[in-house]
Parts: structure tokens; C-alpha cells; sequence
């Protein structure tokens, strides 16, 4: 079943002060390392959606085997990038894996996981779950496109899964795996940093 990453990196980081994307981790920008980790997962396409200083944005980035779209209406919210995604994905592709440009703390093997737990389960959604909250990486089967690409305003995955979770197949992280980290603050950027340092 052909599925595809849709890494959604298009927000003007307002509340970071500076593009987010390319907050140097490891000597490599942020989106470098969450496009490299999609790049390695069994996706048959990853496909990167960039909106805010875009042009800066692609020059900085090793961008491997992605491919790269620029939404031009990013500033109306994360919806508008998921359409611009999924829009742009092959008329094979059964599934979508919704990735977080900003959420670190997650590996090619971790989205492989959960790729195999949302073919097993049947459901339409698969996504992880950390302490009983659902959470991005999102997996859509195709039957839902549609209802993803009418949400409006800054609503992404993250709303539907939460709100409808009887069609959500969860893969719980426990306290053995690093939990994904979301970096939209100088706050969160620093608590980040001071963790991976101790």
C-alpha cells in the first residue's frame, strides 16, 4: 500500500523569533534532520511543504530525496499546507504520514512502526500516543483526504485525531524511546538543548 510523508515546515515561527527551521542540531538545521528521518522511513515519497522565508530556507537545507512545495497562502494556517500536500501526492498513494517540521525526538524506525501498526489495525488513522494523549506522526488513509482538505484556519491532524479517536490506531511510547519534541518557543528551544546535553 504506497504511502507518502508530507513534512508541513511553512509557519513563520512568530512565537520563535527566527525561522525554526533552521535552528542548528548537531552542526545541521532542524527541518534537515526531520526531512533526513522522513528521507529514511518506508515512504515511497516524501514531499516538503515550506511557506515562510521559503527561499532562505531551501538554500540551507540538504533536502536528499524530498521533494519541495511552496504554499503560498501558509500565513492562512497549517490547513492550507496539508491541502497543498496532499494535493500533490500520486493517484497511487493509499496512505499519508503527516510529519511535523519542527518535532524532533523521532526516528526513521519510529515511523516505520507506526506505518506497519496503521496496515494492521484496519482503521482509517494511525498516530502516536504519549501518556494517553494522541500526537503527530499521523498516518490517513485516502478515505479521509477529503475530510482533512476541508478543515480550514491553523487545524491540522492533530484536531482530528483528538476529537475523533475511535478511528485512531495508537502506537504508545513508553518511557524506553525518546518521545517526539515539539520546538515552537525559545523556551522549548532551550529545554531541548538542556536535554540533550545532560
Amino acid at each position: 500500500m504506497p504511502c507518502a510523508g508530507i513534512v508541513l515546515a511553512a509557519g513563520s515561527s512568530l512565537r520563535m523569533g527566527q525561522p525554526k527551521q533552521l535552528l542548528s542540531v548537531g552542526g545541521r538545521p532542524l527541518l534537515e534532520h526531520v526531512v533526513a528521518v522522513a528521507c529514511g522511513a518506508q515512504l515511497d515519497d516524501v514531499v516538503v511543504i515550506l511557506g515562510a522565508d521559503h527561499e532562505l530556507i531551501d538554500q540551507r537545507v540538504d533536502w536528499g530525496r524530498a521533494r519541495i512545495l511552496v504554499n503560498p497562502d501558509h500565513a492562512s494556517g497549517m490547513s492550507t499546507s496539508l491541502r497543498v500536500g496532499l494535493a500533490a501526492l500520486g493517484s497511487d498513494v493509499e496512505r499519508a504520514m503527516v510529519i511535523m517540521g519542527d518535532q524532533l525526538g523521532v526516528s526513521s524506525g519510529l515511523l516505520d512502526r507506526l506505518l506497519e501498526v496503521h496496515a494492521v489495525s484496519l482503521l482509517p488513522v494511525a498516530a502516536f500516543s504519549v501518556g494517553g494523549l494522541l500526537q503527530p506522526p499521523v498516518v490517513l488513509r485516502r478515505d479521509l483526504w477529503d475530510e482533512v482538505m476541508a478543515l480550514s484556519g491553523d487545524v491540522g491532524a492533530r484536531g482530528l485525531i483528538r476529537t475523533r479517536p475511535e478511528l485512531v490506531a495508537p502506537l504508545v511510547l513508553g518511557s524506553d524511546v525518546e518521545h517526539p519534541i515539539d520546538i515552537d518557543t525559545p523556551d522549548d528551544w532551550q529545554r531541548y538543548r538542556s536535554s540533550v546535553s545532560t
